[in-house]
């Protein structure tokens, strides 16, 4: 799937980068911190708020941006495990996908009025993850690219795409793939925002359509990145598959919230 700057053009290559950014973005554990932190948030600073998204964002970059450089600066000696890399970074991709809808399964059976839950959420320290403060973003984005799955992720790419290239195209390769995230992490808190605030009476049941389909994100995912890893071809293309989640999971959220909209205007009628 993966060429380098040299074999694909600078746009194609940009384009690729930045769909690969798009479906980061849209990992069920971002998923899952930014709706969770968008809800806590609304009571202190409510402006602020519908911009979660964008603050975990950035506080992720900062660890993407590093990792890139790092991968730039190392470039040959870091190329010769960059095969063991990408199989590690999807074992524990698969693993931690598979737990993530272990726990909205059960989530949803308890009938919680709570949000998405995450595997990394519930790593963050108390004071973190109990915050209700948007600013709180950055420092959640910023640990959440600690884990291997973001790091060996991130590592391959930018060695993939720079070829031996150095920092500067790392760089930039990490910048295209972090604005990418920044894209789907905002549109999220922003969908989240507006339908916990304008749309409180259909909150609970648009949690739950919202936490089925991160849940089905996950287990889709997981599977076909399992099938992957234990040999199947697919006649698909991973960023054609990639566009297509990350479509998906914004066209059924949209849709839920302008059905609750719906809904809430007949009931105030």
């Amino acid at each position: 799937m993966i060429a380098s700057v040299t074999d694909a053009g600078l746009g194609v290559t940009a384009f690729t980068v930045f769909t690969l950014g798009l479906r980061h973005g849209a990992d069920p554990d971002h998923l899952a911190a930014i709706d969770n932190l968008t809800r806590n948030s609304l009571t202190l600073k409510r402006r602020l708020s519908r911009f979660v998204g964008t603050l975990f964002a950035g506080g992720h970059s900062i660890m993407v941006l590093s990792i890139a450089a790092l991968a730039g600066l190392l470039g040959g000696r870091l190329a010769s495990h960059g095969a063991l890399l990408e199989m590690a970074g999807t074992w524990v991709s698969i693993f931690t996908l598979f737990l993530i809808a272990a726990l909205n399964v059960r989530q949803l059976r308890s009938k919680s009025q709570s949000g998405v839950a995450g595997f990394k959420s519930a790593m963050l320290p108390k004071v973190l993850r109990a915050s209700t403060s948007p600013l709180a973003a950055i420092p959640i984005g910023l640990l959440f690219g600690l884990g291997f799955d973001t790091s060996s992720q991130v590592a391959t790419y930018a060695l993939a795409f720079t070829n031996g290239g150095g920092v500067v195209l790392a760089l930039l390769i990490g910048l295209v793939f972090s604005l990418g995230m920044a894209v789907t992490d905002t549109l999220d808190s922003l969908l989240v925002y507006r339908l916990c605030t304008r749309h409180p009476l259909e909150l609970v049941r648009a949690t739950r359509i919202w936490i089925i389909a991160v849940t089905s994100l996950a287990l889709l995912v997981a599977t076909f990145e399992l099938a992957q890893a234990l040999g199947w071809k697919s006649p698909v293309p991973d960023l054609a598959v990639s566009a297509a989640l990350v479509l998906t999971l914004l066209t059924v959220f949209a849709w839920t919230c302008a059905a609750a909209g719906r809904r809430t205007e007949s009931a105030v009628i």
